[in-house]
């Protein structure tokens, strides 16, 4: 995150289509944020840094959209290097934002937001997150799960998305949170976060196991390896299709996991 704020020129990638309507945006390779063309206004899926909102501007453009017609801010966790461009994106549209109602808390403590050195403002909250009350605008029906762990409001998001000339849909996810750096012993004794969000990391993952995915898309595109995708795919015009990277991805974080916990001194 550092180095993507300091160095921007560094970390600079042109947006590119994800599924059929949505695309990414954040225009860097460090974290993921996703503009969603619903037909009826658009959707931002996180909003990275403050220090590179001008990129993730730079990318809106660049696809010939309108910040101003954003009406919906998804976040999928209160770390800096997802809504850390909240509060600027929020003057620049109007609008309505949503968050994991146990993230709140650390609207009260910026501390375990990381800003670091970064400017940081707070944002407003209008809406929280009910994993009975799906999102819809448009063409999109974005179903929610709470799935916490990384933090403990971290949400997941979960979307079919139809391409209109071939009449396929596409079974789409992004796991609002998969690292386990908030789950080290160091982390808890530091901010005294409860360790039992190790167990409700492992319950999490478990859930989101009985998905079946055809397209992940990464909070960090690193953690569906979606950049290799774009590389490996290029002539595939939806690069980021694999029926198999959901499964992998969780399997990986189980295994980090169960690393974490055989060498922790802590208990729950």
């Amino acid at each position: 995150m550092r180095g993507c704020c300091d160095r921007p020129w560094e970390w600079a990638i042109r947006p590119f289509r994800v599924t059929p309507h949505v695309y990414y945006v954040s225009g860097n390779t460090w974290v993921g944020c996703y503009l969603f063309d619903t037909g009826d206004g658009l959707i931002l899926l996180d909003t990275a840094m403050q220090p590179s909102l001008y990129m993730l501007l730079s990318s809106i453009d660049a696809l010939g959209y309108h910040p101003k017609d954003i009406k919906t801010i998804l976040l999928s966790h209160a770390h800096y290097d997802h809504c850390g461009g909240a509060k600027g994106m929020q003057e620049l549209t109007g609008a309505k934002t949503y968050l994991g109602e146990r993230d709140l808390e650390f609207m009260e403590h910026p501390e375990l937001i990381y800003p670091d050195r970064y400017p940081y403002n707070r944002f407003n909250v209008d809406e929280l997150y009910r994993d009975d009350k799906p999102i819809q605008q448009g063409r999109f029906t974005i179903h929610t799960l709470s799935t916490p762990g990384h933090t403990p409001g971290c949400t997941s998001f979960f979307f079919e998305d139809t391409d209109e000339r071939t009449n396929r849909t596409y079974r789409c996810a992004m796991h609002g949170g998969v690292g386990l750096n908030t789950l080290a012993d160091d982390y808890f004794i530091t901010t005294g976060q409860p360790v039992t969000l190790r167990r409700e990391y492992r319950e999490s993952m478990i859930k989101c196991s009985r998905y079946q995915v055809d397209i992940a898309i990464g909070s960090h595109p690193n953690q569906t390896n979606m950049l290799e995708h774009l590389k490996k795919n290029s002539g595939c015009e939806y690069p980021q299709y694999d029926q198999d990277a959901w499964m992998k991805m969780i399997r990986f974080r189980l295994s980090q996991l169960t690393g974490i916990e055989s060498e922790s001194k802590l208990e729950f």
